[in-house]
């Protein structure tokens, strides 16, 4: 079973972590996106995740799952992708029991979407 880093800012439901074992992944529900300030330019943020993304990949993640489509985000997909780790993106919605995972992508590498 492949590992997977949660590079979300909030903590996965039970059947979130459900999902993703059917899928093959082992999701560690810890958040692992830092907090930004607002004041910070794009090269600090870019660096900041360069960090983080490098302690995910030297604990022998595989993969990392991605929330919100942000620049932060943007670049997380970048930066992993680039060292290695597959990026994944879930879509849900909000049913009668919580937060319903519909679908997933496995993201291309950022080099395979030339103009």
């Amino acid at each position: 079973m492949n590992t997977m880093a949660n590079f979300t800012r909030h903590y996965p439901r039970k059947a979130e972590i459900r999902y993703w074992q059917e899928k093959g992944y082992c999701l560690d529900p810890t958040p692992r996106a830092p907090s930004l300030d607002e004041s910070w330019g794009e090269e600090e943020i870019g660096g900041l995740l360069v960090i983080e993304i490098e302690k995910i990949k030297a604990r022998g993640f595989d993969a990392i799952l991605i929330g919100g489509l942000t620049n932060m985000m943007a670049y997380a997909w970048f930066i992993a992708e680039s060292r290695g780790l597959q990026v994944l993106h879930a879509r849900g919605r909000k049913g009668t029991d919580g937060y319903v995972i519909t679908a997933y992508s496995r993201l291309l590498s950022p080099s395979s979407l030339a103009a």
